[in-house]
């Protein structure tokens, strides 16, 4: 700061460059967010334009692989990228939506300047999430769904009313001890 040499040096990058820059880093975030792997699914691969729009469920899911020498000689072409233009379906994934829903939450609640907006929509998609039986949720009825039950019963306890009562009850014979 004593130098000035920070200051000569962003007085180098054009006016246009400093203030495009943040909007595509925040573009690309906004990208990565809306993809399967990292995101909710908005955005998947395509042949003719490398993304599209998808958010198709898991069984009209087409994969998308690179076709290399490899892939010919061994026949292992592994690749998490997939298209919804084959067997149609788009945007009838309920993942998709929950999060579409989660996401209008938080831009409600920030547009009324909610300081806890991101709290709101986060926690409300993750309890819906938790149920077993929807087609919503993170803990399937497979072995995948099962492991992560098991580990979130070990991470999350809901200890019985029974049980917090006890402190303030002289009976403690069926208080669940």
């Amino acid at each position: 700061a004593a130098t000035g040499a920070r200051f000569a040096l962003v007085k180098l990058i054009p006016e246009p460059v400093r203030i495009a820059t943040p909007a595509g880093i925040g573009a690309f975030l906004a990208h990565l967010g809306l993809q399967t792997a990292e995101g909710i699914g908005v955005v998947v691969s395509d042949v003719a334009t490398a993304v599209t729009l998808g958010a198709c469920p898991l069984e009209k899911r087409t994969p998308v692989v690179a076709y290399d020498e490899a892939c010919q000689a061994e026949g292992i072409c592994p690749s998490d990228a997939y298209t919804c233009d084959v067997n149609g379906g788009v945007m009838t994934s309920p993942t998709t939506w929950i999060g579409i829903l989660g996401f209008m939450i938080i831009a409600i609640g920030l547009a009324y300047r909610c300081k806890l907006a991101f709290v709101y929509g986060i926690g409300l998609v993750t309890v819906i999430s938790w149920f077993r039986d929807t087609p919503v949720t993170y803990f399937p009825y497979t072995d995948a769904g099962n492991t992560r039950f098991n580990y979130f019963k070990k991470v999350v306890d809901i200890t019985g009313v029974d049980k917090i009562l006890t402190p303030f009850t002289k009976d403690v014979a069926g208080a669940g001890l």
